[in-house]
């Protein structure tokens, strides 16, 4: 949202036709992405390119955080400016090229210490790169996702997943075990032979026979009750990881107590929106502030989120006109919830003739009777009597 409507209309312009370079997006799905990098990886890289002259930013193109890291020194030290800002980031283009298909290197001495490039890298100026980030610590130039903190867990419980499901094929059904011979008969490898293979027809016959004293077993098979728990403790690791409640992540929230549920869920909201926020501020100041500064539009521009939760949108439907009745809000501020949540397109002057309808009409009222007293009245109902 922009302060006027024509400054609004440069906003919507440029927005309807970004990456027009790559993979074709909208804007809804770039902030899907950004969330989704953020979340995976903790950082979010969108590029935004310029013109030719350098004079305007044109387009935004998301960059996968795998190839991005920031301009390091040969210590790998973080390349700061005066101002302690980081000068820039490198990408691997994956491929040895022309340096000039990224910025040429500071100049010595601009810098605290000189930029090194490692193998494929190429090197980006800060203007050119907004670095979103999911948590960030230390000097707040790093930052970690959802995923980071429980990856070790993650990969061990694949692991032991994979080797569950091997063993459960393996012995889908019981193993069969044959005793060939008896107390006075000793079985030959001949005899143990012949009935090995009879014993192998047994997934597809259901009868067969044996010339010599056989006795057939199954063996029952017993799986690791300490896998299950295992599996159990890296679910909870990783539900913790991610800051949602195990009865949220993996559906179970009915084995839950009420309250216990009702708490979880409240913090789950609180999550939530407060990355949806975060998110927000984020691209307020790395992608609209910088369009209005480079592009000069005229005025500033804010995304604007809703209350983001996990909560179900009749209920709190019911909760808003709950207060309207209650004289606590006003109609006209639960509306735009209302509209949102069921995908309205608000139509303004329909909406002020259905309101104007449903105000009550004035009745007329006569300010002097006709008979100021009924003595006189009585006296006119007399007189048409006699009439």
């Amino acid at each position: 949202e922009a302060e006027n409507k024509s400054v609004q209309k440069k906003y919507d312009d440029f927005f309807a036709n970004i990456v027009t370079i790559g993979m074709k997006i909208n804007f809804p799905q770039l902030i899907s992405y950004i969330h989704h990098d953020k979340l995976l990886y903790g950082s979010a890289y969108v590029e935004r390119i310029r013109n030719r002259a350098q004079t305007e930013i044109v387009d935004l193109k998301m960059i996968d955080p795998k190839l991005m890291d920031y301009a390091r020194d040969a210590e790998d030290i973080i390349v700061v400016d005066e101002r302690q800002n980081p000068v820039g980031f490198t990408m691997d283009i994956g491929r040895t090229g022309d340096i000039s298909l990224g910025d040429p290197l500071p100049e010595p001495g601009t810098t605290n210490s000189p930029v090194v490039l490692k193998g494929t890298d190429i090197f980006l100026l800060a203007f050119r790169i907004g670095h979103f980030r999911m948590f960030p610590f230390g000097n707040r130039f790093e930052a970690v996702g959802i995923i980071e903190p429980a990856y070790k867990d993650i990969v061990r419980k694949h692991k032991i997943e994979d080797a569950q499901a091997n063993t459960i094929h393996n012995t889908a059904a019981y193993p069969i075990v044959g005793y060939v011979g008896d107390s006075t008969r000793a079985a030959s490898q001949k005899m143990m032979k012949n009935t090995l293979e009879a014993m192998q027809n047994l997934s597809h016959s259901r009868y067969m026979v044996f010339q010599h004293p056989t006795k057939l077993e199954t063996l029952e098979v017993k799986h690791s009750e300490q896998v299950d728990e295992a599996l159990r403790y890296f679910r909870g690791n990783q539900s913790a990881a991610s800051g949602m409640a195990l009865g949220f992540s993996i559906g179970t929230g009915e084995a839950i107590n009420r309250s216990t549920l009702s708490t979880q869920q409240r913090m789950l909201d609180i999550s939530l929106d407060s990355e949806a926020r975060a998110t927000a501020e984020e691209f307020n100041v790395l992608i609209l502030d910088e369009l209005n500064r480079v592009n000069k539009d005229g005025g500033e521009a804010h995304i604007i989120w809703g209350n983001v939760a996990a909560e179900e949108k009749n209920e709190k439907s019911a909760r808003l006109m709950d207060a309207v009745s209650n004289a606590v809000i006003a109609p006209e501020e639960a509306r735009p919830y209302i509209l949102i949540s069921e995908n309205i397109k608000p139509d303004e002057a329909a909406f002020k003739k259905h309101t104007e309808s449903r105000k009550p009409k004035s009745v007329k009222t006569i300010k002097n009777s006709a008979y100021p007293n009924d003595s006189t009245a009585d006296s006119a109902d007399s007189a048409e009597d006699s009439e």
